[in-house]
Formats: C-alpha cells, sequence, structure tokens
C-alpha cells in the first residue's frame, strides 16, 4: 500500500474510532430527536390530542391571556398542529423571558403537564452536548473528523458495488463485522455526507467567528437583524383596544396561506401602538425560513411583512432545512430515523471491527480493556442511558419539583454506571447491555401501553418503535455477542 493509502487507513480507522465513541452517540440521539414531539407527548401523558380550528385557537388564547396577562408587554401564541395539538401561550415583560403554558385546544383551560424536557434533551444534546459553545465547538469537531473519515473511506473502498451486496453474517466475526460496516457504509453514504456537511455549515459561526467580529462587532445577533426584518415601535402610553386576534390571524392566512401560520406574537396589547405578528410555519419547504406579517393592533392595517429572502439567506437556511428534516412529512422523518441509525450502525461495527484486530495483535492489555470499555460505553451504554431518561420519566413522581433536572441526570447517571459497568465485565458487558436495553424498550412499551398509551397515535408509534428496537437489540446480541466475546 502506497504511504498516502496508509495515512488514508490510519486516519480512517483511528480518527472514526475515537471520535465515533461521540459520534455513535450523536447520531442516536439525532434520530430520536426528528421525532421530538413525538417523544415529548410520550413523556406527558397528562396531555390528550384534541383537533380544533386555528381560529377557535386563538379566540381561546386571547381569553386566556387577557384574564392572566393583560398587563403584560408581550403574548406569545403557538397554534396547535398536527404533532403538537394543544396551544401554547407565554407572556411577560422580555419576549426572551416569559412565562408559558399549555391550553387544552378544545376547553382553553390549562393543561397541568408534568415538568420535563421531553424531547428537547435529545435535540440539546444532539446540538451541543447540553454544554452551550464549548459543546457546540466538540460536536462540530466530531464533525469535521468525520467527514475527514467518510471521504477517506470513499477512497479507501473501491468496491462499492460489490460491498453493497455483501453481507456473511454466518462468517466468522472480523468478517461479519467487516461486511457489516462497508454495507450500512454504502447504503447510508449519501444521507452520511450530507447531515455531517449540512451540520458543519450549521456550526460554522462557531469555528468562523472572524467574520462576524469583524462585521458586527463580535455581535451574531447584528447579523441576524440584518436578514430578518423585525417590525416594532415603542409604546405610546395610550389605552387602546385591539381587534380580536382571530380578525388578525385572518388577515395573515390571506397573506401567508389558509392554516400557514404557526404563531402569534403580540408586542404592546391594549396600547395605541400595539402591534399582531403571525409567523408562517416551515415545514413544507426546504429553507427553513419563517414569513412573516405584522399589522397594527388597533386597526388590524399591515404595519410590515417579509416574504421574500435574500439568496444567501435561502441557501444557508435550505442546509438547516436539510439537517432538521421539518419539511417532507412522516415518510422523511422515518427514513432520516432510519438512516441516522443505520449511520451509528455502521460506525459501531467498524469500531468493534478495529477492537478485534487490535487485540489479536496486542492482546488483553491495559489499552485493550480501556478501549474495549469506551466501545461499550459509547453503543449499548448510550442506548441504555437513553432508555433511562424515558424510564426516569415515568418512574419520578409527576408532581416532585425539579424533575426534568432529575431526569437528565439519570442519563448521565446510568451512561457512567455503563462505562464503570463495562470496565469490571470487560468483553462481556458487551451482551449484559445490549440485552438490558433490549429488555428496557419492551418494559417501557408495555408499561406505556398498559396505563392507556394505544389510545394516543404519538405514544402508541412511540411504543412500536421501543418494540421493535428492543427485539433488533435482542437479536444482534445473540448473533454478534452472546459467547461475551464482543468484537
Amino acid at each position: 500500500m502506497s504511504p498516502l493509502g496508509k495515512a488514508l487507513m490510519g486516519l480512517h480507522a483511528w480518527g472514526g474510532m475515537i471520535f465515533s465513541w461521540l459520534l455513535i452517540p450523536v447520531f442516536i440521539t439525532g434520530s430520536i430527536a426528528v421525532f421530538e414531539p413525538e417523544v415529548s407527548q410520550w413523556m406527558q401523558p397528562e396531555l390528550t390530542a384534541h383537533p380544533t380550528r386555528p381560529s377557535n385557537a386563538v379566540a381561546l388564547a386571547e381569553a386566556h391571556l387577557n384574564e392572566h396577562a393583560s398587563d403584560q408587554s408581550f403574548w406569545r401564541i403557538r397554534l396547535p398542529s398536527e404533532r403538537e395539538p394543544h396551544i401554547g401561550v407565554a407572556w411577560g415583560k422580555n419576549p426572551r423571558q416569559l412565562h408559558e403554558e399549555t391550553l387544552d385546544a378544545v376547553s382553553g383551560e390549562p393543561l397541568h403537564e408534568r415538568e420535563t424536557e421531553g424531547g428537547h434533551f435529545f435535540t440539546h444534546f444532539h446540538a451541543d452536548l447540553l454544554l452551550g459553545a464549548p459543546g457546540r465547538w466538540i460536536v462540530g469537531a466530531a464533525g469535521i473528523v468525520m467527514l475527514a473519515a467518510l471521504v477517506s473511506g470513499i477512497l479507501i473502498h473501491h468496491r462499492f458495488f460489490a460491498e453493497f451486496f455483501t453481507l456473511r453474517p454466518r462468517a466468522g466475526k472480523r468478517r461479519a463485522w467487516l461486511d457489516v460496516h462497508n454495507l450500512t457504509g454504502v447504503a447510508s453514504l449519501p444521507f452520511l455526507l450530507m447531515i455531517t456537511y449540512t451540520g458543519c455549515v450549521i456550526l460554522a459561526e462557531t469555528f468562523m467567528p472572524a467574520a462576524t467580529r469583524a462585521l458586527y462587532d463580535g455581535n451574531p445577533r447584528a447579523n441576524r437583524a440584518e436578514v430578518v426584518k423585525s417590525f416594532e415601535r415603542k409604546p405610546s402610553g395610550v389605552p387602546a383596544g385591539m381587534l380580536p386576534l382571530a380578525t388578525h390571524l385572518a388577515a395573515a392566512e390571506a397573506i401567508l396561506g389558509e392554516g400557514k401560520v404557526s404563531s402569534l406574537l403580540v408586542r404592546h396589547p391594549g396600547d395605541r401602538n400595539g402591534l399582531v405578528q403571525a409567523y408562517r410555519h416551515v415545514d413544507d419547504r426546504l429553507a427553513a425560513v419563517s414569513d412573516h406579517v405584522t399589522f397594527d393592533a388597533a386597526n388590524g392595517t399591515l404595519f410590515g411583512q417579509q416574504t421574500e429572502w435574500n439568496p444567501m439567506t435561502y441557501a444557508y437556511r435550505a442546509q438547516v432545512g436539510l439537517h432538521t428534516a421539518h419539511f417532507g412529512g412522516l415518510s422523511l422523518r422515518w427514513l432520516y430515523f432510519l438512516s441516522g441509525l443505520l449511520g451509528a450502525l455502521m460506525m459501531a461495527a467498524g469500531t468493534a471491527l478495529l477492537l478485534r484486530k487490535r487485540r489479536q495483535r496486542a492482546g488483553e492489555d491495559r489499552p485493550q480493556r480501556l478501549l474495549d470499555a469506551l466501545g461499550a460505553a459509547s453503543i449499548p451504554g448510550s442506548i441504555l442511558a437513553s432508555l433511562a431518561y424515558l424510564a426516569a420519566n415515568r418512574l419520578i413522581p409527576a408532581e416532585t419539583g425539579g424533575r426534568e433536572t432529575l431526569e437528565i441526570a439519570a442519563f448521565f447517571s446510568v451512561w457512567a454506571i455503563t462505562l464503570i459497568h463495562a470496565l469490571l465485565r470487560r468483553r462481556r458487558a458487551w451482551h449484559e447491555q445490549f440485552v438490558a436495553a433490549s429488555a428496557a424498550c419492551v418494559l417501557l412499551a408495555l408499561a406505556d401501553t398498559y396505563s392507556g398509551g394505544l389510545v394516543d397515535a404519538a405514544r402508541r408509534g412511540v411504543d412500536l418503535t421501543l418494540l421493535a428496537t428492543g427485539a433488533l437489540l435482542f437479536a444482534s446480541s445473540r448473533r454478534f455477542f452472546r459467547t461475551g466475546d464482543a468484537t
């Protein structure tokens, strides 16, 4: 093999394996995040779905806000949708610090759901590991290494079509792992290239802040303000009546499209300078830009609108749309979900293959035991941690204060326990953790079904997915990890 080939092989093997310990959990949580609203509904079983017309929902929300927040400077109303069938209301003096409530879409009564991060936890972990800017640096760096590993893998493997149709599950474990790695890599390659590249593009500001620092004095909000038109004016201090919000909604739908409004923002309700801003949802277009129109709250005249965006905005937001998959409907979400899991399986198979090859050369030395433990914690361990987060949602009493923090603590605690377990049990940990994850999937699904999950479509979908995942994990544990020879 040429020196370049050896360098590419080293980059693909070791760069891929070391960063896969983080990338596998990121891909697993990112796949789950595709169904963030559905997971949130599963984690708040007190909520039930009731279809309603947008105008009725707006009237109910307005009545609630008039009763409880008539003296506040900002109102925000999230209209019910197919994926989030409840009314969201919020109010306060600062638009970035609003008190939020959820209302029943039929009665308008507040719904006292349990406190939880819901499915947003998986989105948050996928994006920045819950660490903010440092987490975005870490995830972005891992994404860049993965992009390099994908390109080097393409250069190393020339027989794409042959590898796509080659799977020998009854061969030796090394051959079987190599076939799984190659097959899943080729099958998911277009998705992996797209999702990794768009993820790096979204995080470009984190890696390359020089333009923002030079052009906007380091203020990213100034950059956004240059793109997104914000129609605002100061309150006059003079009281004035406001047209019903249903009237403003109808005017907004005449511009944005019937049934296309996702939310309303009311600035300075009850003031002569009050404004009502309507935002269009983004689930039917590739570029994730939210058109918006603003009306005078008192007389309904059009104050401003933005339904056209500059080409660079469309180009960038198309990358965001490709990555987040808000467009395309249920079929595309399932495609993203399964493709993300295929990507995680591809990395897991590559990790297992490399660990096996190293063991054959170096034996069971201390570095090998550490590498095995990290691999187990990354693959079955991250699955168990995710299931522990869901289980904590059911086990922690609904009325417990700060329970969302306890749910997150359960995720990281179980993840740490899986690493300790892998250090103690070594290669047997792979089989034991996969079996435990399989059992947890089935128990969670059955427990939710017993408590009424079958009556709700979103919860039913999560339960069926848990059952299918449990079956696949159990089958994998028997085929690849039954003897404790995990890699």
